[in-house]
């Protein structure tokens, strides 16, 4: 049991400073009876209620305590951009004025929606400045909270809900930021959502990614064993990630690679292995090769990752013939190897494109990219599919 005793000489306080372990001893600490405290936690983490007076069924002097002690900061829909291609992009506005940005996907297989998923953010910016991706060019501003993590997955299930007529089917901790940098919020809220009445779909459809945070992919293995685990790789020639991924000085391929081993012992799942396929960085036969080698007896699938156009990244999109390449090296090793199709390029949605500073950078993309684009089942495949 952890002691909130540091918290009661500083109230009001901010909610994003409580963590889950210390949040029911707070409240008892304040007065609030046990089946108060169970109303109060469904209220805020499972129903989104962010005013305190709305939340049901306390005493008067409890919501007098309350709001003495307690500020539930709120976020708000700021705009949806809809793709010709069905994707739509969510941005959140945060309390203190920062944008969260969350991408929604529908799939279709043969006129027939078959999943939609959401990609939610996990930090403002980005420590790790990877060379190829947008978020990493605004740098790291702060990570999200519990809360806010919370708030992109309801607003995102809403959205689905009205726009497809069903719930959100996955879940990935994919957007803007380094989940694994952020690790209690991101862990408090897989155990939130572990919860049947809580937002968002079960824990085996929920995947986070990780550019290769090898401590916080054993604990993530030890805490959430049933979440699935996708890792950046992008090349396994050390040098090559180096140039890519500069976080590879600090984050050894051999140590991500124990921590792949640990993974697939402690949770019995595959790890999906993720690579941005970039025009003579790392297409070659020989880059195939080294994944190749790098992963055997790694219990691993591989997705291709088709590269979004991203400003003054140097970077161009690999060429058909090395793609079909690099792919039936891959297959002929025994990997299941599939493709990530670039949905939401047009509204700069697609992977590594998420950079928004502020609500006047968010303004004006709106007026770039209009706000009449319909979403539903997209008319073609994004243009560039390799056959």
């Amino acid at each position: 049991m952890t002691s909130p005793e540091h918290l009661l000489h500083r109230r009001p306080v901010d909610i994003n400073k409580i963590s889950l372990t210390e949040w029911d001893d707070f409240l008892r600490h304040i007065g609030i009876t046990a089946g108060s405290r169970s109303v109060i936690y469904k209220s805020v983490y499972f129903e989104g209620i962010r005013d305190i007076r709305d939340i049901p069924g306390l005493s008067g002097d409890e919501y007098h305590t309350l709001e003495e002690s307690l500020i539930i900061p709120s976020s708000g829909s700021q705009g949806l951009l809809k793709s010709r291609d069905g994707s739509m992009r969510l941005t959140l506005k945060l309390h203190d004025g920062h944008l969260a940005e969350t991408v929604i996907i529908p799939e279709w297989n043969n006129g027939t929606l078959d999943k939609v998923s959401a990609s939610i953010s996990s930090q403002i910016g980005c420590f790790f400045g990877c060379s190829f991706c947008a978020t990493g060019k605004m740098g790291f501003h702060r990570n999200l909270s519990t809360l806010e993590l919370l708030d992109q997955i309801r607003e995102s299930e809403k959205i689905i809900r009205d726009e497809f007529g069903c719930g959100m089917t996955h879940l990935y901790f994919m957007g803007m930021g380094e989940p694994m940098h952020n690790y209690r919020s991101l862990s408090e809220a897989l155990s939130i959502t572990n919860d049947n009445a809580a937002p968002g779909p079960p824990a085996g459809r929920i995947t986070v990614s990780t550019v290769g945070l090898f401590r916080q992919i054993r604990m993530l293995a030890d805490d959430h064993p049933e979440v699935r685990l996708a890792v950046s790789i992008h090349s396994a020639d050390q040098e090559t990630r180096y140039q890519i991924m500069p976080v590879s000085a600090r984050l050894g391929l051999a140590e991500i690679r124990e921590a792949l081993s640990y993974y697939n012992r402690k949770t019995g799942q595959t790890v999906t292995i993720q690579y941005l396929l970039m025009k003579d960085v790392n297409d070659r036969q020989q880059d195939a090769e080294n994944l190749a080698s790098y992963l055997r007896n790694i219990r691993a699938g591989i997705t291709l990752i088709m590269y979004n156009d991203v400003s003054e990244s140097g970077m161009t999109r690999t060429e058909r013939e090395r793609w079909n390449t690099f792919r039936n090296v891959l297959t002929g090793a025994g990997f299941d190897t599939d493709t990530r199709w670039c949905y939401g390029e047009d509204i700069e949605a697609g992977c590594g494109q998420l950079k928004v500073f502020s609500e006047n950078d968010r303004v004006s993309m709106s007026m770039r990219h209009g706000s009449g684009l319909r979403s539903g089942k997209p008319e073609q495949h994004p243009s560039g599919k390799p056959e």
